[in-house]
């Protein structure tokens, strides 16, 4: 398994930074087929719970998040649409379709979605391709950090009944390589004008969220009951699986590069 995901990691991140590195609609599409995927395997995980989703308006939802800060004139009368949508489902499928059913829609699809406008809103900044390659590797530091540091020293559970596997000792390998990452970066980038204060706050606040991220996610997967949320990433699991820690982490980015940068 270990080796598996050596050899993806190996070909699908420089893949995955050669696409983002075209910008444009390389960069929009990748993100756009990232949060339908997503919702996809959001969707199956409910509906392996015995709940329903109501797929159509869901996926427009999903859309008009998504995009809504390229197109804002779409936004409110998309959501209106939306909420048509979903009364016209609830009350034409009464009683297939329940008020959780709903619930389970609008959560799925405003998670992904909204999350995910951001590392598309990303592109319209200075320097795109460094702000995201950032939002990257804070996440990937903190899942490195906290799979070294827990597998050596991991000995106090976090939070046993979400994820067995997440310790404290985990946690705090988390924060300090996502921290060092977020130093290291504005070193090498020669961007220290910004002073060390808000570069470690970023470090520590991306760690946190990409924990909180994953651990959401290890939720919904422990509530339906199912091991991964996907099998299209090989050694990965799903597309939420992997990326399920840099949802969160990519808008406190944006913000940071929008407030700060």
């Amino acid at each position: 398994m270990f080796k598996t995901r050596l050899i993806t990691s190996f070909v699908g991140i420089p893949l995955l930074l050669a696409i983002l590195y075209q910008g444009g609609w390389y960069w929009k599409g990748f993100f756009v087929l990232l949060a339908i995927m997503g919702l996809f395997e959001f969707n199956r995980m409910i509906i392996n719970r015995g709940h329903k989703v109501l797929q159509l308006p869901g996926y427009f939802l999903l859309l008009i998040l998504l995009l809504g800060a390229d197109y804002p004139q779409y936004t409110l009368p998309g959501i209106y649409l939306f909420l048509v949508m979903t009364l016209l489902y609830f009350v034409l499928g009464y009683p297939r379709f329940l008020p959780l059913d709903l619930a389970w829609t609008l959560l799925g699809s405003s998670y992904i979605g909204f999350l995910l406008s951001y590392a598309i809103q990303i592109a319209d900044l200075s320097q795109p391709f460094l702000i995201i390659l950032l939002a990257f590797l804070l996440t990937w530091a903190s899942d490195v950090g906290g799979y070294l540091f827990g597998s050596v020293w991991g000995k106090h559970k976090m939070s046993p009944l979400l994820s067995p596997g997440k310790s404290w000792e985990g946690a705090a390998g988390s924060l300090l390589l996502s921290l060092l990452v977020s130093l290291a970066f504005f070193k090498l980038l020669d961007l220290g004008q910004l002073g060390i204060s808000p570069v470690v706050l970023l470090g520590v606040a991306a760690s946190i969220l990409a924990q909180c991220g994953d651990l959401f996610i290890s939720g919904i997967k422990r509530y339906s009951a199912v091991k991964d949320t996907g099998k299209i990433i090989p050694g990965h699991g799903g597309v939420l699986d992997r990326f399920d820690a840099f949802l969160l982490v990519v808008p406190v980015v944006y913000y940071f590069f929008v407030y700060w940068g």
